[in-house]
């Protein structure tokens, strides 16, 4: 197979949430996956070339996407919006992000952010007719200019209280105009020049889900222009014979009077005065019949003035008789005295008129409706003109098209933008310039006209006027047409204002998705439903709109589909469909010409069939594993097929008849695969929820590798639970050849086991035991073409051959290969199936490297990414091309036979898209902004001070900002930047509902700084009641008590009971105690009122049922008794615990002498080095608690990463072996670590351990002796 025809990408699926898609301008199709922006380019015109499939890495999700109106050869642009607010512009040859702008990021906002952000921070973009970039958010209109990198940021126009903004497209036909979809159905066609909206288009009833710009010219239907042709052409050469005719006349008359010079000459035929035209007929002025008997002459003695007056005429020219009249040159005598007159008027006023040439003379497009010019044609033209009754037209100012189409007779008329003349008056001038300024010729004998031949020649004449007006200048409608969730079609004309068409959905759910564009002039296709619906435009001219009706001509029965977009060269719908796949389909017959296949990034399995290497079996982060064959691989690639196991798949396995596949998911399931039906067999439930790693199928059982332990199961027994092998502690990966079980631990050692004889299932004890790397084992791989070769690898950079000796039941290190990062990490390696030398590794660190086992000095050839790289293989069809994938790769396939040529060591195939981004800066020029309003400068000043004010506990704090003064804040700018970044004054203002509440941020400070409620407040009285008498209104009460009535004082004047008896004292302090109740409050002052009562015994009992004790309550407890007060210690001890204060709980347990419940409570919670400090004062030295603590903390700094001081701590145990294993799970074994380990190593007298065991000896791991053998 020719590796020339293989796709280097496989795309990514479309994202579901936000289907995003558009067509590039050269017929290519850009969408928008799971953080990833994938371009498809057309087909090429050579069906054996290949198309280009690039897969663009965003590292975040996206909510827009345009493509720039730049794109091109040179560069093909395009923008996208991230889910963190920055617009960036990539570029598709380049494959990552060139500028971009983070405007629309405020300073308070997580950089981070993932999710559905809310419409008061939702971005909308689009490109503009000029190649710069709109965005719209909530707040701020942004116009980023890409040419310069700079961006200028504005306060919106549009009211975002009213209108709630969903969609925003830029018209491509001016720069400043851009429309807007709202949530309440409202389109807003703005202009960016004026900052105001012209039209605001209300007619939908949901949300506007898509909007559409299209250029149309006016909708002439071809028949018509043919027949006009045609009879324009006949009218053509009808004249043609009559002036033969004419001119033949005109010689025999010339002859006869040169024979009979003395007979008088006869006089000319007696027009026929035309019909009188109507007042609302269009005037031709080639017809001139109608002048007759005008201006009050009669036609006789009209004619006989001009005819008779012979030799004595004194005029500037002879006149013609009406029947020889050239219109044509009278018509220049008439342009010629126009200039003059208006050259003469020139002088004078100085303005500069519109001139008049012989082109302005010929009819242009009509101003009005045509429906007129019925009456000066037969019923067949009658017809044909009201067909073309409603064509707009421009301004006619500056022509005398105005005149033939008049409504009236008597309407006053412009010419040449003069003032308003009646039109007679116009007529009268033009007729009579044209009768003076005539040719003098001699008179001709004409024969009277048959009437049929006038009225031919008239309706020729006026349809022939007709189609150069229509052919001569047509002014194109700017339709937008607009969608919302309900599928309702509505489009209207931007140049006019005015509602154009609109059609009707029974569609009544509005959490749908829909979208809409044009497919060509005359055909609108709608998304809604995941169907496509095609509307044909058709203009009705006696309404003067359009109207929409269903097109029958074009077709979709896919009810699947995501997202459509139109190429703009051959009329083609590019579509993504729920299956995920991407095809180009024909509109015209519902067919997809071209299918591509799609997977998710992240593919951390692979591997081929055992019966047919052309099989593929791929494990998908998606939850769902894809089949494909590379003996179906076409120019658009191969098809690949997919299904939902249900959660991420980590390792596959084939069963041995190849008919079953086995999945390890990443909840610790095992699920086997049916491939013929590509059905779920079986589901194995693991005992642990944790990622199956390692995964193997031999014979009638599996073995699984889950949370650091091996399971077995038979899969011919239908309900068998998973058996537990307890053959080496924290095993991750498992390799089994033939009666020989490899496992490799966490610890990066290698164990051998064989199975037993007596037992299938059972395995012996650990034959053979290496420790090969510093980190746990990822893949053990065998040789295909050497059986007894393998190679070990993990988190580690070093790469290990052995040789397996099967007799002695021993290995042998054949090469050592160490990658060239100091931190590396392998993930899997793969052999080659042709070549025994060539062995693939995928590593960490983005690199996939090719090492020759024949030559270990040789520097592998490394292809290298951006992304750390999961698994692959070579290519079993062609073994140049190495087929991989990675985090953010999806399938790749990289033809390596040029560089192994050439003898190249490095292969650059991705870059990161966001390496080199060059941000925007705010331009300099800024556009005028009016100055603050008064009210808008208090918002800024009450919002100023609602941020700097606080909250601590039930009181209301106001901190002290520090004002810098103006020459201070020239001189130091980064004062001034701290300033405005605490003002927040980028933030909207908080709703009138909300002014009184504080930030979330103050919240949090003062959650953080508030003291615990066990601690008591000072404050200045207990008697608040009565300090309120002294304070706030004391005349009054003087007044009161001057009364001298005891009743109303003793009711007023709370005051007055400390000048009283015992009795009222009391009463004083009942009443001060319940106003306290009702307060809440938790200062000292109830229990300092309860002390004077004799009443703290019910006191304390109360706080201890409300959980509301503090330590001065425990303080005055002792004064009831001992026993109560050990009651309220054990009391106040469980408040605390429950609250978050594990020390304040620990501290008076220990007091009361529960010295193992306070250690319990403080290892519960993680309070290692305090429980262990405490055990070795409290507790017996050989008491088991002291080694619970201490491995508990281990198994926490081991969580957490810290190793050193986990081995610190194991020596310090006297646990080398332990401390050992800490020292080799550094990711980096530096010098010092390695000698720090062969310190251990020998203090600990671990060489015997370390480096292997007889045969038949089962080793001491970790210091522990593992006996249990399955």
């Amino acid at each position: 197979m020719d590796s020339q025809l293989i796709y280097h990408n496989v795309p990514t699926p479309p994202a579901t949430n936000i289907p995003l898609a558009v067509a590039a301008p050269d017929g290519g199709f850009l969408y928008a996956g799971v953080r990833s922006i994938n371009y498809i380019s057309a087909d090429p015109a050579n069906t054996a070339e290949k198309s280009q499939v690039k897969i663009m890495s965003t590292r975040f999700n996206i909510i827009a996407l345009d493509v720039s109106p730049m794109w091109g050869k040179r560069s093909q642009p395009f923008a996208i919006v991230g889910d963190d607010l920055s617009v960036q512009v990539w570029d598709c040859m380049l494959g990552g992000a060139v500028t971009g702008h983070k405007a629309h990021q405020h300073q308070h906002e997580a950089r981070n952010f993932r999710g559905n952000r809310p419409f008061e921070t939702s971005v909308l973009m689009s490109y503009m007719s000029n190649g710069n970039i709109l965005s719209i958010d909530a707040s701020d209109l942004v116009i980023y200019c890409v040419a310069s990198n700079t961006y200028c940021r504005r306060p919106i126009f549009i009211p975002s209280r009213v209108h709630r903004l969903e969609v925003l497209r830029c018209s491509p036909y001016n720069d400043n105009i851009f429309a807007v979809g709202t949530a309440l159905g409202a389109v807003l066609v703005c202009d960016l020049l004026k900052m105001s909206i012209l039209y605001k288009f209300t007619g939908h009833k949901s949300c506007i889900n898509g909007l559409a710009w299209r250029q149309v010219s006016l909708p002439y239907e071809e028949e018509m222009l043919n027949e006009l042709s045609s009879r324009a052409e006949q009218w053509r050469s009808h004249k043609a014979n009559e002036d033969e005719v004419a001119e033949a006349k005109v010689e025999v008359k010339v002859e006869a009077e040169a024979e009979a010079p003395s007979k008088p000459k006869p006089k000319p035929p007696q027009l026929v005065k035309s019909k009188a035209a109507e007042s609302d007929d269009p005037f031709d002025i080639y017809n001139f019949d109608h002048l007759e008997c005008e201006f009050g002459a009669p036609v006789d003695a009209r004619r006989k003035s001009s005819d008779d007056c012979g030799d004595d005429f004194v005029g500037l020219e002879k006149p013609a008789g009406a029947a020889a009249l050239d219109f044509v040159e009278a018509c220049e005598s008439m342009r010629a005295d126009i200039m003059a007159n208006r050259s003469e008027a020139g002088g004078e006023s100085g303005h500069q008129h519109v001139e008049v040439t012989l082109d302005d003379c010929q009819p242009t497009k009509p101003t009005g409706p045509l429906s007129d010019a019925s009456t000066i044609s037969n019923n067949g033209s009658r017809t044909s003109n009201n067909q073309n009754a409603a064509l707009p037209s421009d301004s006619t100012e500056g022509s005398l098209e105005v005149i033939q189409y008049s409504s009236s007779s008597d309407d006053a008329v412009i010419v040449d933008g003069d003032a308003a003349k009646p039109k007679r008056e116009v007529l009268h001038h033009i007729y009579h310039r044209a009768e003076v300024h005539a040719p003098e010729t001699p008179q001709i004998q004409v024969n009277p006209v048959p009437d049929s031949i006038i009225s031919l020649v008239e309706e020729s004449s006026t349809e022939s006027i007709n189609l150069s007006s229509i052919n001569s200048s047509i002014r194109p409608d700017v339709l937008l047409v607009s969608i919302d969730s309900e599928e309702v079609v509505m489009i209207w004309n931007t140049n006019t204002g005015a509602h154009a068409g609109k059609n009707y959905s029974h569609i009544k759910s509005t959490d749908q998705y829909c979208s809409v564009l044009w497919l060509n002039d005359r055909t609108i296709v709608s998304l809604g439903r995941h169907q496509l619906s095609f509307w044909s435009l058709v203009y009705d001219r006696k309404v003067l709109r359009y109207k929409i009706s269903k097109d029958n001509a074009h077709k979709c029965g896919t009810k699947d589909i995501l997202s459509v977009a139109s190429t703009c060269s051959n009329r083609q719908l590019w579509v993504c469909k729920t299956n995920r796949t991407t095809g180009l389909m024909d509109p015209l017959t519902g067919l997809t010409t071209s299918h591509y296949s799609s997977l998710a990034f992240g593919v951390r399995a692979m591997v081929e069939c055992p019966d047919d290497m052309n099989k593929i079996a791929l494990g998908c982060s998606d939850r769902r594993v894809a089949f494909f064959d590379l003996s179906k691989l076409q120019t658009n690639g191969a098809a690949i097929n997919t299904y939902n196991v249900g959660s991420n798949v980590y390792s596959l396995a084939w069963s041995p008849d190849c008919l079953q596949l086995a999945c390890g998911t990443y909840d610790g399931t095992v699920v086997i695969l049916d491939v013929e039906s590509m059905k779920v067999k079986r589901t194995i439930q693991g005992p642990q929820k944790k990622e199956v790693y390692s995964l193997v199928w031999q014979d009638n059982y599996i073995y699984f590798v889950v949370n650091r332990k091996l399971y077995l199961v038979d899969v011919t027994k239908p309900k068998a639970e998973p058996l537990v092998l307890n053959l080496m502690e924290r095993p991750c990966f498992l390799s089994v050849r033939g009666p020989f079980l490899f496992l490799g631990s966490e610890d990066g050692v290698l164990q051998l086991h064989e199975r037993r004889p007596d037992r299938n299932p059972s395995w012996g004890p650990a034959l053979r035991q290496s420790a090969l790397l510093s980190r746990y084992v990822t893949d053990i791989t065998w040789n295909p073409l050497e059986s007894n070769v393998f190679a070990v690898v993990g988190h580690d950079k070093h790469i290990i051959i052995l040789e397996f000796l099967e007799a002695e039941r021993n290995w042998r290190t054949l090469h050592t290969f160490t990658a060239s990062d100091p931190k590396g990490s392998i993930t899997s390696l793969k052999w080659s199936n042709c070549q025994k030398n060539h062995l693939l590794s995928f590593h960490i660190e983005g690199k996939v490297c090719m090492w020759d086992t024949q030559d270990p000095k040789k520097a592998p050839l490394t292809i290298t990414y951006h992304c750390p790289m999961w698994c692959g293989m070579f290519l079993p069809s062609d073994e140049n091309v190495v087929m991989c994938s990675g985090k953010a790769v999806s399938l790749e396939l990289i033809n390596i036979k040029d560089a192994l040529a050439g003898d190249e060591r490095n292969i650059c195939s991705k870059v990161d898209g966001l390496l080199n981004v060059k941000w925007a800066t705010k331009s300099l020029v800024q556009s005028y902004a009016p100055p603050a309003s008064a009210e808008v400068k208090k918002n800024r000043r009450t919002g100023r001070r609602r941020y700097q004010k606080g909250y601590s506990g039930g009181a209301r704090k106001v901190q002290e900002v520090g004002v810098i003064p103006d020459r201070e804040a020239s001189n130091d700018g980064q004062k001034v930047e701290e300033m405005f970044g605490a003002l927040s004054l980028d933030q909207k203002k908080p709703e009138p509902s909300q002014s009184t509440n504080e930030c979330s941020k103050c919240k949090e400070n003062d959650a953080a700084n508030q003291a615990p409620e066990s601690v008591a407040t000072n404050n200045r009285t207990c008697l608040y009641l009565t300090h309120k008498d002294l304070n706030k209104n004391a005349l009054a009460k003087l007044a009161i008590v001057l009364t001298e009535d005891a009743v109303k004082i003793d009711k007023s004047v709370l005051l007055s009971k400390l000048f009283g008896t015992k009795v009222m004292a009391k009463e004083l302090i009942e009443a001060e105690l319940t106003n306290l109740k009702h307060s809440n409050s938790k200062d000292i002052a109830p229990l300092c009122l309860t002390i004077s009562t004799f009443k703290l015994r019910k006191e304390l009992e109360e706080h201890i049922a409300n959980k509301t004790l503090t330590e001065g309550h425990l303080a005055v407890a002792p004064s009831v008794s001992y026993v109560f007060w050990r009651d309220c210690c054990e009391a106040y001890a469980k408040q605390m615990e429950e609250k978050g204060y594990i020390m304040h709980a620990a501290t008076y347990r220990f007091s009361l002498g529960q010295h193992r419940e306070a250690i319990d409570l403080l290892l519960a919670h993680e309070y290692f080095k305090e429980a262990l400090v405490h055990a070795r004062i409290s507790l017996p030295a050989t008491d088991p608690m002291i080694k619970t603590i201490i491995n508990q903390w281990l198994e926490r700094l081991e969580k957490t990463g810290n190793f050193g001081a986990a081995a610190l701590i194991c020596v310090l145990d006297n646990e080398m072996m332990r401390g050992y294993t800490y020292l080799r799970k550094f990711h980096n074994c530096t010098p010092e670590i390695a000698d720090l380990m062969a310190q251990i190593k020998r203090i600990g007298q671990l060489g015997e351990v370390l480096d292997g065991c007889a045969p038949g000896e089962p080793p001491a791991l970790n210091g522990e002796a593992s006996d249990q053998v399955a």
